[in-house]
This record gives C-alpha cells, sequence and structure tokens, in this order.
C-alpha cells in the first residue's frame, strides 16, 4: 500500500505516518530540505528563481524514485503539497505550457497512491530551519489542497 499525506506546512506529520505504517512499511520523508540544502540555501524560497523551478522539478524526480521501489510506504508529504506551494509562491515564473507539463507530472505521481491521508488538523510543526510555520501561509497552502488533489485525480 503507497499512502501519501498531505496536510498544511505548520501540521506535524510524525506521529500519523507512524500510525500510517503498518506491517513495516517504510516512511519516507519529503526531500525537499536535503535537496535545498544540497545547493546551498536553507529553504525553498530563498532560491533564485530559475534555479527553484529545476529544484522543484527535481522533487518530482526523486518522489518518483521512491515510489519506483515499491513495497508498502507512508510519504509523510504528498506532491500535492508541491503543487500547492508551487502555486502559492512560484506559479508566475512558468509559461502555461511548463505548468500544465509540471501538473502532468505531479498527476502522474499521485495516482501512484492507494491513498491520500489528509490531515486537516494536528499537532503543530516545531521550528526546523526548513519549513515555513507562518499561518496565513499555511492556511492558504490548506486551501489550495483539495482542489489540487482532485486535479490530480489522487485518491483521498
Amino acid at each position: 500500500m503507497i499512502i501519501a499525506i498531505a496536510a498544511a506546512p505548520t501540521i506535524d506529520r510524525q506521529a500519523a505516518a507512524t500510525k500510517l505504517a503498518v506491517d513495516e512499511a517504510r516512511i519516507v520523508a519529503d526531500p525537499g530540505r536535503a535537496l535545498v540544502q544540497s545547493r546551498g540555501f536553507q529553504t525553498m524560497y530563498e532560491v533564485p528563481r530559475d534555479l527553484q523551478t529545476e529544484l522543484r522539478l527535481q522533487l518530482f524526480d526523486l518522489h518518483a524514485a521512491e515510489l519506483d521501489k515499491g513495497g508498502d510506504v507512508v510519504f509523510d508529504h504528498c506532491v500535492a503539497e508541491w503543487i500547492a506551494d508551487w502555486m502559492r509562491w512560484h506559479w508566475a515564473a512558468l509559461s502555461t505550457r511548463a505548468w500544465d507539463a509540471a501538473c502532468a507530472k505531479a498527476a502522474s505521481l499521485a495516482k501512484r497512491y492507494d491513498k491520500v491521508e489528509w490531515l486537516s488538523d494536528g499537532p503543530k510543526r516545531g521550528y526546523d530551519g526548513y519549513f515555513w510555520l507562518d499561518e496565513p501561509n499555511a492556511r492558504q497552502i490548506a486551501e489550495l489542497l483539495p482542489f489540487v488533489l482532485q486535479k490530480l485525480g489522487a485518491k483521498t
């Protein structure tokens, strides 16, 4: 079974991931922090525009590689969150055709999930230097997520 967790950036997903990881399913953490730090930045939001587009697309490739490993897995993140964040912060950086291609790639990944576990509430994520914990931003991402999940064809 492949489960992805979708939630606002302020929600800690660790307890939910652990609960969902039955029968020795592996838990896969969001690779965003490591990818951004490998380029010398702390957060996605400080990465220059062109490189940010490249890194956002690389996240899809990293996610596909984890999906390709097979087996039971719980992702503590969801490709829909990346799209919602992209829509909130970086959408204007792409042409319409490039955006359609990014969404098509995200949809091909989301359709591989057996289930998306939507966390509308939960314990607050502590500051870690990567995730932005601004409440208005989190609310806006959360408002986009149901639409994005539907657009991507994810099973919720």
